[in-house]
């Protein structure tokens, strides 16, 4: 059982973001572009679930490459832009829907909790999600993309960066004081590397038997099936810990 928790570190996509047709459409559409080949979600998701593919280029372009095309990265990177960004931030991007209530996150500040978004999104795209959904009161910590030099989870040293920016402006917090809340098993192998508690949500596009059971396997301490349950969650841990203080 961890201290007594004062930090909340979310992923974005599949925690607090719906991302089921807009960076999974990308690839999708991405793929068939280069290659001709339709392919399905469960694809996307095998290969999400054997690890290592945090990052939606590197996987799109793995997925062309073993179809069999020799497409040059940066050419996948910009017809996957072209599609999810958009010209003028209209793509697939803007059709996100949330998979957390802003009042869910109101209520984790007044509790005391400080929160932060731990995320392989570039950085502007984090941002400008975070403003379209007006959550920026709420995240005035975010470890984008290019804060984790090339080292992207499941490495920790994402969730590492945000305490040690922490640190650096005089808040330091261990990492038994804090959780990172994660939809995939890259998140929970980084989460329990860096120290942190764990925390899995299945997103409610994929099987939630199954997911949690991979999830758990890869270290998840708990599980949730919405975002929207995690002040229930951090409110019986938090008794635990009084309890077991006393």
């Amino acid at each position: 059982m961890p201290s007594r928790i004062k930090l909340v570190l979310f992923d974005m996509d599949g925690v607090l973001v719906d991302v089921s047709r807009s960076y999974r459409r990308a690839i999708e559409e991405t793929v068939e572009h280069f290659t001709g080949r339709k392919i399905t979600p469960a694809t996307i998701q095998r290969y999400k679930n054997a690890g290592g593919f945090n990052d939606d280029w590197k996987l799109t372009h793995t997925i062309i490459l073993d179809i069999g095309m020799q497409v040059p990265f940066g050419r996948v990177v910009q017809e996957f832009q072209r599609r999810y960004r958009g010209e003028h931030w209209d793509g697939f991007i803007a059709q996100e829907p949330p998979l957390v209530q802003t009042q869910t996150l109101q209520h984790l500040r007044q509790q005391g909790y400080l929160m932060g978004i731990v995320t392989g999104r570039p950085e502007a795209e984090a941002r400008w999600t975070i403003e379209r959904f007006g959550w920026q009161p709420y995240f005035p910590l975010l470890v984008a993309m290019e804060h984790q030099d090339g080292r992207g989870k499941p490495d920790p040293y994402p969730i590492q960066r945000a305490l040690a920016m922490l640190e650096a402006v005089g808040m330091p917090i261990t990492p038994s004081e804090a959780v990172y809340v994660g939809d995939s098993v890259d998140d929970m192998i980084a989460a329990q590397a860096a120290g942190v508690l764990p925390i899995g949500v299945i997103p409610p596009y994929l099987d939630a038997e199954a997911h949690g059971a991979l999830l758990q396997e890869r270290g998840a301490r708990y599980l949730l099936n919405r975002t929207d349950e995690l002040p229930e969650l951090l409110a019986e841990l938090e008794a635990a810990s009084v309890r077991r203080a006393s």
